[in-house]
């Protein structure tokens, strides 16, 4: 069976402000899995595909699905543009795999332990040292954009105070639809055409690229131990990376440090809003921390979806891909497929085996960056389980207006704190 086209808007970024449309994706996993997406919005087309197996195997299939042929966003950009922003994530192997070994190592999980577990629990308590000195404040702005962007400074040694100004330029580069984080784009399209060849085709993805360019030549000259300068001591293929090659990882780790952390912790707080009962289970058994921190990356899934491009003609589900069309594999129904999660709507901290998509389908592309996310969250509801009784809902929460990113703009809350 093959589902019409009238409810294709609901992929659209601006039905996302509302709620992720859960019922429609249901409709696909269940009617029409390999489904042609007709935006409406002046955009290409493109193959949507909902059903877990199906996201998994698009992702593993460099060779047929490819990050490289039209980048990892739905975007129809100029190849001489795409060419010139092209990030990690934008590259099939072997030179993603070249890419990959430079970071790899540091972003090992017993690495992670060693190296960040004091410095992600020293960052978390000074958070909650200021952010529970009252007992209504918004949560984003407070914990859940705090932590990650202190981080990501340590993580690419930004000099002090100027983090905020990079976090200021990755919320605008990522949401070009959303007029409160992204002015100049989504009021005036046209500038996205004229920005075409920096990241989300964003005027703060030039920003952000211009700053990371600048931040290279002062490190050239003072070398230190973190990441960026890992980066520029590195080689792939025998050839050190370029001035561009560079400023674009910049781009892209202050996007995978910063963003898609600080969605998980937003999310995962209002879930305990909605589900106390799953909060007061965790306070009363920290031993399901773990396993907490792995469904709150399932319900959060803070990348909507990726693009992959069809290298070759090849048939799913019935249906003819031809070479060059664009595929969206659905992270947001994936996480949601009622033949892989049992009660998939119901949000439980014991739940096992969860073997969600949130850092994506395997393969190749794996977030990098998952243990260190992991460890975040997982020592924030630590401390919070600690300090804190009970999370509730003090005003309506406002979320980010995207189909690529789960985000969460505020969350008023009240926090009752344990008695002293």
């Amino acid at each position: 069976m093959t589902v019409g086209h009238d409810n294709d808007h609901l992929l659209t970024s601006l039905a996302f402000e509302d709620s992720v449309p859960h019922a429609f994706f249901k409709e696909l996993r269940d009617n029409d899995p390999a489904h042609w997406t007709e935006p409406g919005d002046g955009s290409s087309g493109y193959w949507t595909f909902t059903r877990y197996e199906d996201v998994v195997e698009l992702s593993r299939e460099t060779g047929t699905f490819s990050s490289e042929k039209g980048g990892t966003t739905l975007e129809d950009i100029p190849a001489e543009d795409l060419q010139g922003r092209r990030t990690m994530i934008d590259t099939d192997p072997p030179l993603h795999t070249g890419y990959r070994k430079i970071l790899a190592p540091s972003f090992n999980p017993g690495i992670v332990r060693r190296n960040w577990d004091e410095k992600v629990d020293k960052i978390v308590v000074e958070t909650l040292d200021e952010a529970l000195k009252e007992d209504t404040f918004d949560y984003v702005s407070k914990i859940s954009s705090e932590i990650p962007v202190r981080v990501l400074a340590a993580l690419l040694d930004v000099p002090e105070g100027e983090e905020y100004y990079i976090m200021e330029l990755g919320d605008e580069m990522i949401a070009s639809s959303d007029p409160d984080h992204a002015p100049r784009t989504a009021l005036t399209p046209d500038v996205l055409k004229e920005n075409s060849k920096y990241q989300f085709s964003s005027p703060a993805g030039r920003e952000l690229w211009e700053y990371g360019d600048k931040l290279r030549i002062g490190r050239e000259k003072d070398l230190g131990h973190d990441i960026f300068s890992l980066l520029i001591t590195s080689e792939v293929d025998g050839r050190k990376l370029t001035p561009h090659e560079l400023a674009n990882f910049f781009s892209l780790l202050v996007i995978a440090g910063n963003e898609t952390t600080r969605m998980a912790f937003s999310h995962a707080t209002k879930a305990f809003c909605d589900f106390p009962e799953q909060y007061q289970k965790l306070r009363e058994n920290p031993a399901l921390i773990d396993s907490a921190v792995e469904e709150i990356l399932r319900w959060a899934t803070p990348i909507h979806h990726f693009r992959r491009t069809v290298t070759r003609d090849v048939e799913m589900h019935g249906k003819q891909l031809r070479e060059g069309d664009k595929v969206a594999m659905w992270y947001a129904s994936a996480n949601f497929d009622e033949r892989v999660f049992e009660n998939p709507h119901t949000f439980d901290i014991e739940r096992k085996p969860n073997f969600h998509l949130a850092f994506g389908g395997g393969g190749a592309h794996r977030c990098l960056g998952n243990s260190l996310a992991r460890l975040e969250l997982k020592v924030l509801l630590q401390h919070l389980i600690e300090r804190v009784e009970r999370i509730e809902l003090a005003g309506e929460v406002h979320r980010l207006r995207s189909n690529l990113t789960h985000g969460v703009k505020s969350l008023p809350v009240r926090v009752h704190r344990v008695a002293a």
